[in-house]
């Protein structure tokens, strides 16, 4: 009998650590679509001041020779509790595939020593992370990241900025697929 739970328990332990070896990575298509939905915005400064609430809307499209990320921001913060002031940032990056499977290069890199950014995008599994990376005035490396996961109920995303080594800001966001 302890025999057969100890070979069982072996069974089920490489059943659970092949699992992951033998998860797909999606391509880019099942991605496509609106998205939107709400999240939380913390930075070092939450402590003292609190966490912002954001909007946040994502749109992903194909082009001819890869993909289109746009995203919309509304910021609600500062001011009166009852009225906060809003603030409002729209971006958008294009992506072309390269050689590498679910590996795309930004299409507008340029030289971050020169006040521009390189960015690429990869998917793992159900993850489409999107890098953006920059030089501020002061010569420190600018990150930003924006990993987006597919869910059964659309997509979470995580947002985090980091200026050397210093975690600036932290956006956690659930967003549901909008018809079209």
């Amino acid at each position: 009998m302890i025999r057969r739970l100890a070979i069982a328990a072996l069974a089920l332990a490489a059943v659970a650590l092949a699992a992951p070896a033998s998860a797909q990575d999606l391509t880019i298509k099942p991605f496509f679509g609106s998205f939107a939905g709400s999240g939380v915005a913390k930075s070092e400064d939450s402590l003292y001041f609190g966490v912002s609430v954001r909007d946040v809307d994502v749109e992903i499209r194909p082009t001819a020779d890869g993909f289109r990320i746009a995203w919309t921001t509304v910021l609600r913060q500062g001011g009166d509790p009852n009225k906060p002031n809003v603030k409002k940032n729209a971006s958008a990056a294009e992506f072309v595939a390269t050689a590498k499977a679910n590996f795309f290069a930004g299409k507008a890199n340029g030289d971050p020593l020169q006040g521009k950014s390189v960015a690429w995008a990869t998917i793992k599994r159900n993850t489409l992370t999107a890098h953006f990376v920059s030089v501020d005035e002061d010569g420190r490396p600018e990150v930003q990241s924006y990993a987006r996961t597919l869910t059964g109920e659309g997509m979470d995303l995580v947002y985090s900025r980091v200026v050397g080594d210093e975690k600036t800001r932290t956006v956690k966001a659930k967003l549901t697929r909008q018809s079209n």
